[in-house]
C-alpha cells in the first residue's frame, strides 16, 4: 500500500562515479527494518503529515506506488568539506532529491 515502505534500494554508481543517474549502477536491496536505513525510513514516516500539505496535497491519500530519492551528503560540520568521500556511512546524512509516483 502507498503508506507502507516495501524496501530501500541503494543505487550506487559503478566505477567510483558521483551520480547513479543515467549510467551503470549497482543496486542493493534492503528491508525497511534493516538498521542501515530504518532510521531514515522512520523519519520519512514522521515527515509525511507535513510533506503532503507542503506539496499542496493535504488531505489526499498517498499514491499506490511512489519513491523518495535521497542524495547522500557529508554532515555540514564535516571537516574535509562537502565533496570528500571519506565520511563513514554512520555519519552520512541524506537529503531528498525528488519524489516520483504512479497514480
Amino acid at each position: 500500500a502507498g503508506d507502507t515502505c516495501q524496501m530501500a534500494v541503494h543505487k550506487k554508481p559503478m566505477g567510483g562515479g558521483l551520480s547513479a543517474v543515467g549510467g551503470n549502477s549497482a543496486y542493493t536491496y534492503f528491508k525497511p527494518s534493516d538498521p542501515k536505513y530504518s532510521g531514515m525510513i522512520q523519519k520519512l514516516y514522521d515527515d509525511i503529515p507535513t510533506l503532503l500539505p507542503a506539496m499542496g496535497l493535504g488531505g489526499e491519500p498517498l499514491p499506490l506506488l511512489w519513491t523518495c530519492d535521497y542524495i547522500p551528503k557529508n554532515p555540514d560540520d564535516w571537516p574535509y568539506g562537502p565533496y570528500d568521500r571519506s565520511c563513514p556511512d554512520s555519519l552520512t546524512e541524506y537529503t531528498v532529491g525528488e519524489f516520483n509516483c504512479s497514480c
